[in-house]
């Protein structure tokens, strides 16, 4: 192993050095390392196992082994069997891998926050306005209204009328009689012919009837 850790290291220097800065700090931010030592006093590994597993790990985080192939490198530096290198990978991906994927997150959280600093005071105007156009004015329908709410929205209520037998309408007028209607009319009504002759008793029948 002691032949080939100088050419690996020219290796990861160099992938370290095409590495993003976000990825970088990333990585820096987590004592990955440490953790693995952990691991002696956890497992029983020896330091050569833990150094094979150093290796391994650097070479996945500079990008120069997949993933996919990083259970296997363990398996082959380290040799120990399949079922361990799984419980293995968990462990790192809870003490190593997910806390330096959370640092990328935070990393680029950072970034969002300092450019919507420095950019959107300068372009806010003109975002509010292409937001404006963009976004339909909702049509809002408006709601049945109740005819009497309707009357005291839009001007002074006023109540129907109602007649009952107690209003003017309904009291009873006063007939008028032939004579007051004529003179009122100006013209006197024809008179009604009697049916007996004149001089006889109405109330009396003739022997004829």
């Amino acid at each position: 192993m002691a032949n080939i850790i100088d050419p690996l290291q020219i290796k990861i220097e160099q992938a370290k050095a095409k590495m993003s800065e976000d990825a970088v700090n990333a990585i820096s931010a987590v004592d990955w390392k440490a953790a693995i030592l952990t691991l002696r006093e956890k497992k029983g590994y020896t330091f050569e196992q833990l150094g094979d597993m150093e290796l391994a790990t650097e070479l996945l985080l500079c990008g120069l082994i997949t993933p996919k192939n990083y259970p296997k490198e363990l398996e082959k530096q380290m040799k120990i069997p399949g079922r361990e290198v799984s419980e293995l990978v968990n462990l790192m991906n809870d003490m190593v891998f997910k806390k330096i994927r959370e640092e990328l997150i935070k990393n680029a959280e950072r970034k969002k926050v300092f450019s919507k600093k420095t950019d959107m005071p300068i372009n806010v105007k003109k975002s509010d306005e292409f937001i404006a156009k963009k976004v339909p004015t909702p049509r809002v329908v408006p709601d049945k209204v109740h005819p009497i709410l309707a009357q005291k929205l839009t001007g002074p209520l006023q109540n129907p009328t109602v007649n009952t037998e107690h209003s003017l309408n309904n009291i009873s007028k006063p007939v008028r009689s032939a004579s007051s209607t004529a003179d009122a009319g100006g013209t006197n009504p024809p008179s009604i012919p009697p049916s007996y002759t004149k001089g006889k008793d109405p109330y009396r029948l003739s022997p004829e009837e």
